[in-house]
Parts: C-alpha cells; sequence; structure tokens
C-alpha cells in the first residue's frame, strides 16, 4: 500500500514522550495575527501540513510568511487581499477562522466554501461579509463550538463597545488565543468560563511574540497508548487539568496514571476493564480522542458504550478495528464494543486525522504486522510521529510511495 506506515505490534512502549505544539492552538494563532500590521512571531508551531496549507493562505492576502526551526514569523503590514479563492479554502476547513479577523481589521472579507460551512452571506459558493466597523454585541450559541467562538472573538477585537458571548466554548486552545489577544492589546475577561467579554479597540492591536500551547490532543493519543501498552509510558508537556474526564476514564478502564506538574505516567492495565463514555464539549471527553480511546476498549473486559454527540460519522475508525478482529457494533450515534482477547494485525486505512491515528494504536497493539494506510491524515495532526513511536519500543517504517 502507497503512502502507508508498517507496524510490528504486541510489544509494550517504555519510555518518554515529547509532545509538539498544538496544530488546533496554531491555526487561530495564525488568523488573529492579521488583527495587527506588522511582525509577529509564534514559537513551538510544528511544520504540519495543515499549518503550512494556513501560511499559504496568508501569503496569498499579502503576508510574509517564513519559518525558522519551530518559529514562524508573519509580518501582515502589506496584508491587502480580502478574498481567498476555492483552491485554498478546500484544502483546509480553518480557513473559515479568517473571516471574523478580516472583517475587523478590513471591514470585508470574500471566502469560498470550506468544507461546506454555511456562515454569512451566501454569494456564488462565497462567504460575504461587509461592515464599515463592527458593533460590540451580546451573542448567545446555541452550541459551544470552538471555531465559532473563536470567530467571534477575534471579530469583537476591534469591534465598537463590547461583545458578550454566552455559552462560548471553554476548550482550552480558546484560551490560548485569548491569551494572544491579550498580548496584543485586548482586554477579554472570562477565559476558561462559558461568558466572555471581548472590550473592543478603537486603536490598533499591536504585533507581538507568542508560545503556542502543547497539542492536548496529540498527549492525549499517547496517553491512552500508555493504557494500552505503557511500561510505563511518560508523556510530556501534559497539563493534567486539561486531561481531567480522559485520566478519570484511563483510571476506570484500570490503567495507573500518575501525575506531576508537567507531565503523566500511565502504566499499562494488565486487565482492562469496559467503561461508557458520553463524548460532549470540554471539559468533557473530547470528540477527538473518541477513535483511540475504542481501540482501549476493544481490549476490555465486558461491553463499553460510547455516545458520539459532537460529530456524525465519527465512527469510521471501526472498519478497520473490525479487520484486525474487534467486536463492535454502530447503532446511530452509539458504538457498543465487546472486548475481545488480543487483536490481529491487518491492512487498514484510517478516512480521516483521529481514525488514522486510532488504527495505528491498535497496530501498535495487535499481535503480528499491520499496514496502515491514510498516512496523509496522519501528517496533518502529528509531528515526527514515527519517530516518536521508535523511541519508545515501537517497530515501524513508512513505506515509500
Amino acid at each position: 500500500m502507497r503512502g502507508a506506515i508498517a507496524i510490528d505490534g504486541g510489544r509494550d512502549g517504555t519510555g518518554d514522550v515529547q509532545v509538539s505544539g498544538s496544530k488546533n492552538a496554531g491555526l487561530p494563532l495564525m488568523a488573529a495575527t492579521l488583527l495587527a500590521a506588522g511582525p509577529s512571531k509564534l514559537h513551538g508551531l510544528p511544520p504540519l501540513s495543515d499549518i503550512k496549507k494556513m501560511g499559504s493562505i496568508l501569503q496569498y492576502l499579502g503576508a510574509d510568511v517564513s519559518r525558522v526551526g519551530g518559529n514562524l514569523k508573519i509580518n501582515t503590514t502589506n496584508a491587502t487581499s480580502l478574498f481567498i479563492p476555492l483552491q485554498l479554502t478546500r484544502i483546509l476547513r480553518a480557513s473559515i477562522l479568517f473571516l471574523g479577523p478580516l472583517v475587523a481589521r478590513f471591514g470585508y472579507a470574500c471566502l469560498s466554501f470550506p468544507g461546506g460551512c454555511s456562515v454569512g452571506k451566501l454569494t456564488d459558493g462565497h462567504i460575504e461579509a461587509r461592515a464599515s466597523r463592527l458593533q460590540g454585541a451580546t451573542i448567545y450559541m446555541e452550541i459551544p463550538s470552538v471555531t465559532r467562538t473563536m470567530n467571534l472573538i477575534m471579530a469583537a477585537c476591534l469591534a465598537r463597545g463590547v461583545t458578550h458571548i454566552h455559552n462560548a466554548a471553554r476548550e482550552p486552545e480558546v484560551g490560548d488565543l485569548i491569551n494572544l489577544l491579550v498580548l496584543m492589546g485586548v482586554d477579554i475577561y472570562g477565559t476558561g468560563t462559558d461568558h466572555l467579554v471581548i472590550h473592543g479597540r478603537s486603536a490598533p492591536l499591536s504585533p507581538c511574540q507568542y508560545e503556542a500551547m502543547e497539542d492536548r490532543i496529540e498527549a492525549g493519543t499517547f496517553l491512552i497508548l500508555g493504557a494500552i501498552c505503557g511500561n510505563p509510558l511518560t508523556v510530556h508537556p501534559c497539563h493534567p487539568e486539561q486531561h481531567a474526564m480522559l485520566i478519570k476514564k484511563l483510571r476506570a478502564v484500570g490503567a495507573r496514571v500518575d501525575i506531576a506538574d508537567n507531565s503523566i505516567t500511565v502504566q499499562k492495565a494488565r486487565k482492562p476493564l469496559a467503561v461508557d463514555i458520553l463524548i460532549g464539549p470540554y471539559p468533557a471527553f473530547p470528540t477527538d480522542l473518541q477513535p483511540q480511546f475504542i481501540v482501549l476498549l476493544c481490549l476490555a473486559q465486558g461491553t463499553s458504550h460510547v455516545i458520539e454527540s459532537i460529530f456524525e460519522s465519527r465512527f469510521s475508525q471501526c472498519f478497520g478495528l473490525q479487520a484486525m478482529g474487534a467486536d463492535i457494533r454502530i447503532c446511530e450515534e452509539t458504538a457498543i464494543i465487546s472486548g475481545v482477547e488480543k487483536l490481529s494485525g491487518a491492512l487498514m486505512s484510517g478516512s480521516d486525522l483521529r481514525a488514522s491515528a486510532s488504527l495505528v494504536l491498535a497496530a501498535v497493539a495487535s499481535r503480528g504486522r499491520s499496514i496502515v494506510g491514510g498516512v496523509r491524515y496522519i501528517d496533518r495532526g502529528y509531528h515526527d510521529l514515527e519517530r516518536k513511536l521508535a523511541k519508545i519500543g515501537v517497530i515501524i517504517e513508512r513505506l515509500p510511495n
């Protein structure tokens, strides 16, 4: 299989994993640099394909983007284009994050549909927004969407007056964006709560330097791997308070979890137990870790139920797991997993980022050799994955295209 990873599974993983900077935080941070004219520097963003695509859109808008090691320098002084064409938006759903900053700073934005989103005025397949200057408002969100919350925050930064966002998303990545905007000169209150208050500025924002948070989902993926085969496995940097629900479920399964200030160590569950999980907005169990956790439940004693309340069709990884011998039934938004004694190596392919990551975990846990396709998805969100796995004892190689 071309564009795939081969893994010889069935071995414990021992040692430590260094988590990279967050893609999910980095993309909105990059969009937010448009709010201030001048050079900003973002530290710790890995050269993932999604980060590169976001940089390409900034360059199309007229910004100068350069990388030195793990740092991105983004100079938005000459950013003048206010239109993002289809060939750029269709490759990155996060391109919608440019809507708020463009309208706030320039009074106009026009974006081709990114992945089928329907936001704002629709004109011939575009999202078009125009305002001489945005006005602060009180907004009640029906669901605490992360992307919508981020876009509203950025739009409110240069609006006239005060904006209140109720039922805002509380994810740490939202807090990371707020921290950057505060450094740029915006007064924002309520970080970490579902009620945000943004005082719009009439003066321009200031460019700044900022270090992105660690990748919370990458950290969680390795914590789950630790519960599957860690002997032991230490993940850092890793803020335990951001993983409270995951830690609770790992312990319920039977894994030993030891917490330090900036790291978490997991010892595998020798006889994992079935648990039920309800996926929901933060601080509930995250949807981006649901596919990976199901791998652990495939090996648990008893029957587990995982209810996915965020995304439809988020159980695509289950087909690959069934090929490895997993006993999984899907009933609408619920996956019913009856634990089996072992998984066996298989040929399989993921259809999205987290599904592909879960199949890699399953391959590590299985007996025999597995070939996992969908590497292009993994490259979107996991930097240097093969090296990190090899360091803890996994026998892994990327097959040539």
